[in-house]
């Protein structure tokens, strides 16, 4: 029975088929799109990922760059101070070759106050010649004049003996300044050196991340023109659906316009008595001829 039925069912017309493509057209364009979103929701989640770590990267960076600033000012303080050390060792060298001899500029001082000492009490305690005498108080004269000379040289060496100390206490101290600048260089070289290997991880992941995203937008390109064409071919097939309809339309307004024109025949025949008696008069000949009258 259900076989029957089905034998007995009506072809579908051509609106309906046009219409069930259109329909196919418009699921599928409208799966691709939903598609096209998810993957574009995946991209755009990537992006922002990769963007996150960019943005870590670029605070590592700027991270770097003032360790890097504030490394190089503490490389300029240590040679500076470095420098300034190497000239002060040159010049207490420099004192140290002037005040060689200090020694022997001590005895000398010494020697020539014992002989002045010596020639004073020989002149109080001696008697001699005039001559002999004023000999000897020449020999004093030079002894004391020598004697003040050695004694200024004397003292210009105590002076560079101390020159000389406070020399070696402002090496030591700048000496020590610039070790301290030199370990700030070394630290921050290492803060450099572990940041610059973190960021060289974070390079990799945004790379890596920028591919996947990559990847996800051709995917999104390629589904969306995939629904670009389905909704290409369900604007085509919308067309072919509307021209289907306006010829059934057309077509059904002339069936339409028969039938009126048909009812309005009848109807004036009805009210024409000319027509009636011809019409009467051709079914009774059909009737005697032995057809079927038509009314």
């Amino acid at each position: 029975m259900a076989q029957k039925k089905r034998q007995q069912r009506k072809p579908k017309t051509e609106i309906q088929r046009s219409e069930e493509r259109f329909q196919r057209f418009v699921d599928r364009r409208n799966e691709y799109n939903s598609e096209a979103r998810m993957l574009r929701d995946e991209r755009d989640a990537i992006h922002d990922q990769r963007g996150k770590v960019m943005q870590k990267i670029l605070a590592m960076r700027d991270e770097m760059k003032a360790h890097s600033q504030a490394k190089q000012r503490s490389m300029q303080s240590r040679n500076k101070l470095r420098d300034q050390a190497r000239k002060l060792i040159a010049a207490k060298q420099a004192r140290r070759k002037d005040g060689k001899g200090g020694k022997g500029l001590h005895d000398t001082v010494e020697a020539l106050m014992s002989e002045i000492m010596a020639s004073e009490r020989r002149l109080e305690t001696t008697e001699m010649t005039i001559a002999k005498e004023r000999a000897l108080l020449e020999r004093l004269s030079i002894l004391r004049r020598s004697l003040g000379e050695q004694q200024s040289s004397l003292e210009e060496q105590k002076h560079l003996h101390a020159e000389v100390g406070e020399l070696d206490q402002s090496i030591d101290e700048r000496f020590s300044e610039a070790d301290q600048h030199h370990l700030e260089v070394v630290r921050l070289a290492k803060l450099n050196s572990k940041l610059y290997d973190k960021m060289t991880e974070l390079m990799k992941e945004a790379a890596h991340l920028s591919g996947e995203s990559d990847k996800k937008h051709q995917e999104f390109v390629d589904v969306r023109k995939r629904a670009d064409h389905q909704h290409e071919r369900a604007m085509e097939m919308l067309d072919q659906l509307r021209t289907h309809r306006n010829v059934a339309r057309e077509e059904q307004q002339a069936r339409w316009k028969v039938v009126r024109d048909r009812r309005k025949e009848v109807k004036e025949a009805l009210y024409d008595d000319k027509k009636l008696a011809a019409a009467a008069d051709d079914a009774i000949r059909e009737l005697m001829s032995g057809g079927k009258i038509s009314l």
